[in-house]
């Protein structure tokens, strides 16, 4: 189980907390606003009423101790400035923090923040998946609980071919194509025989249900 906590409860905070809530994780939701936060408290672990922008507050609830910290205040860019810097500097070990223009997505990267995520290009649900699964690389959702993703291979698979780890029968997803660096340095995608050895470095290109792909080894 990990610890998320989600600073900003607008329609982007709240849903991103209750989804990571609701698949088993602990969160925190955070807001100035109390309507809000009464508003979501039975979706998440603990909701509470603060000013982001007081260190103080943010450590008297442990927030910097979280896995992850997600800064969605919304059109507040210098309370969201303000905030991921406060979080950086308490030595808070991720930060994701939300951006409500190119702009200020690059000021944000400036000031800290590890990741920066813009609404209008990625949706809460696709960030959810994100931070469950920190061992994709690449996620697209193709059909309803269905999605294709990358992943680096993992240790324990090196040097076996696809037939001896048994992907589809035992994981039950398909490995659809391998990205590989060749030795120009270049990357390219190559369709996997069975007897093909996986190699260090190894992108695998794998298709399956969501909740299939989530049991892969996280190496």
């Amino acid at each position: 189980m990990q610890t998320f906590a989600v600073i900003g409860l607008g329609r982007f905070g709240s849903r991103l907390a209750a989804t990571l809530a609701a698949s088993g994780h602990e969160v925190v939701a955070v807001d100035l606003d109390p309507h809000l936060v009464e508003d979501i408290r039975d979706r998440v672990t603990h909701a509470v009423a603060l000013d982001a922008t007081d260190r103080r507050a943010l450590e008297r609830q442990g927030i910097d101790k979280a896995d992850a910290v997600i800064v969605a205040i919304g059109n507040d860019f210098e309370a969201t400035t303000l905030t991921t810097v406060t979080l950086k500097q308490m030595g808070a070990r991720r930060v994701i923090a939300r951006a409500a223009s190119q702009v200020s997505a690059r000021v944000l990267s400036l000031v800290g923040a590890d990741e920066v995520v813009n609404p209008e290009d990625e949706a809460a649900d696709r960030w959810a998946h994100r931070l469950l699964n920190p061992q994709f690389i690449n996620q697209i959702e193709f059909h309803h609980d269905h999605s294709i993703v990358e992943v680096a291979a993992p240790a324990a698979w090196i040097g076996k071919s696809l037939v001896e780890l048994e992907l589809r029968q035992r994981l039950k997803v398909h490995v659809v194509a391998i990205r590989r660096r060749g030795e120009d340095r270049q990357d390219r995608i190559e369709l996997p025989g069975p007897q093909t050895p996986l190699a260090v470095g190894d992108i695998l290109i794998l298709m399956g249900k969501d909740e299939d792909l989530a049991k892969l080894p996280r190496e």
